[in-house]
């Protein structure tokens, strides 16, 4: 029933920082008049009001690359969540021949010290007590990106969670079905276990990210904001009926049935390969590039596999 949607997590890529900015607004209008009717456009909605058994809260992941407008300060806070890197030190960060620790600073790098510090706010579900095993404060964490790819809308999660793969098969369905976007998919990441997962929303229960794209960084496009608010509602809209059904609130068919009559010959899904190097959520193919300039490309995509995301090539 507790639900946190975080922006930011990377500070250049605005749409999610938006969207949770949007929140806290219909927060305040609903604080202020709890009776007042949502927008006839069924894409401008309270979710305070729409979604009533679910509590939910914000979070601006890391407000430091968000003020410069970069992707992160001195690290990509998104591989930041590890159980080895939630409880390494400065000594131990020199250590690791990572060339975010500087070791002439007293200090682990930004989004490492950021990271320890939304764990914590989470009741430390990897660090804590427990050993790791400890209940997030949070049952879902879903965490907002956007990509310059042509990924579409990407719902994405763990392998392996039965709860998210619902959430995601009724979003997938709703967006097409009534927001009528086309290019919608679910990205399996391979199954890890918890502790090792690196990504900000595994310090909750269950882990979602949704992603939106292609959309420049730094820039917010009206169109791009609408996919991610759909993806959004229709998983926030799924895990309030659930709820109603656990309360004994609806009749008639349960959204899993809905859901069996949608896919009767199974939800499609995309499965990301196993991740290799250390800093990565799935695998990777190393791109060629100049002997000189290992940041330059040694060659270029053909125009006819441009953008053809989610294709065989």
């Amino acid at each position: 029933k507790t639900v946190t949607i975080s922006g930011g997590t990377h500070g250049n890529e605005y749409t999610g920082i938006w969207c949770i900015k949007a929140i806290e607004k219909q927060r305040e209008l609903f604080n202020a008049n709890p009776e007042a009717t949502n927008a006839p456009d069924t894409k401008v909605i309270n979710v305070f009001k729409e979604y009533p058994s679910l509590s939910i809260d914000t979070l601006l992941a890391n407000p430091k690359a968000y003020m410069a407008n970069r992707r992160f300060i001195d690290t990509d806070m998104n591989r930041e969540f590890s159980i080895k890197k939630l409880q390494r030190t400065t000594e131990t960060c020199s250590e690791e021949n990572d060339a975010s620790c500087d070791s002439s600073q007293a200090s682990l790098p930004y989004e490492s010290i950021r990271a320890k510090e939304i764990e914590s706010m989470f009741g430390a579900p990897k660090t804590g007590s427990t050993g790791g095993d400890g209940d997030a404060n949070s049952d879902i964490v879903i965490d907002l990106h956007t990509t310059t790819a042509n990924m579409g809308i990407t719902l994405i999660f763990t392998e392996g969670d039965a709860l998210m793969s619902a959430a995601a098969a009724y979003a997938l369905h709703k967006c097409k079905t009534e927001y009528g976007y086309e290019n919608v998919h679910i990205l399996l990441l391979p199954k890890t276990e918890k502790n090792h997962r690196t990504n900000l929303p595994s310090v909750g229960k269950h882990d979602f990210t949704i992603e939106v794209g292609p959309t420049p960084q730094g820039v917010i496009r009206h169109d791009i904001v609408e996919q991610t608010e759909a993806a959004l509602h229709s998983l926030l809209e799924f895990l309030h009926l659930s709820n109603m059904e656990l309360e004994n609130k609806t009749t008639g068919a349960t959204v899993l049935d809905r859901l069996r009559s949608a896919f009767p010959n199974g939800v499609p899904c995309y499965q990301s390969a196993p991740a290799v190097g250390v800093k990565e959520l799935h695998g990777k193919i190393q791109w060629p590039t100049l002997d000189d300039n290992p940041n330059f490309p040694a060659a270029m995509v053909h125009k006819s596999l441009q953008d053809r995301d989610y294709q065989p090539l």
